[in-house]
């Protein structure tokens, strides 16, 4: 369609719910739940066939998986992303290997930075809508806020929760679901 960007065309609230069960099924260590979350979710944001989604689904939740038990060593875990991304038929002028370091890079400043790093995701964030949609940084960058500001309640969540990271999440999950689905609102 003229004027619209690869991956734009997709209902915010929708993929918000998606992913906030695909948070919650990576915290809790469901892999083949947010494997069969993500392939939903791929559906969704890029409209691709089943076969690519399942695909790049498989790549990206063995990245995921893989990435939530490392404890260093971030990069063994980029090829897959790029394979991913590029498994989802991104236009020729993006950069997918871009893409995948800033998908990548949002991952590892959330794990070195800790409980305070939403600003930090955010700006990750938003460098990776600007590559993703190859449009200025400032047109997306409230959604990569939003995302980042998210992510951080989530951690900070999870922290005090007595249940711990694996629990229920009552006093967090709704605001986690708030702002994204603020986020993909501002990104749509």
């Amino acid at each position: 369609m003229p004027g619209t960007h690869w991956g734009s065309d997709f209902d915010p609230d929708e993929l918000a719910t998606l992913e906030t069960r695909m948070w919650k099924a990576y915290y809790r260590r469901q892999p083949a739940r947010l494997f069969g979350l993500l392939v939903m979710a791929i559906r969704e944001q890029a409209h691709v066939s089943w076969p690519r989604a399942l695909a790049a689904s498989v790549l990206l939740t063995r990245a995921a998986a893989g990435f939530a038990r490392a404890t260093g060593d971030y990069e063994r875990f980029a090829p897959d992303i790029v394979r991913g991304y590029r498994m989802l038929g991104l236009p020729d002028h993006v950069d997918a290997d871009a893409v995948a370091r800033h998908e990548l890079r949002w991952w590892v400043v959330r794990r070195e930075i800790g409980l305070a790093a939403g600003t930090a995701a955010g700006e990750s964030i938003t460098d990776l809508y600007a590559t993703l949609y190859d449009i200025p940084r400032e047109r997306v960058a409230e959604a990569g806020r939003l995302r980042g500001i998210a992510a951080e309640i989530r951690d900070r969540g999870a922290t005090v929760d007595p249940d711990g990271p694996r629990g229920r999440g009552e006093t967090y999950w709704p605001e986690v679901a708030r702002l994204l689905r603020q986020s993909y609102r501002s990104l749509s």
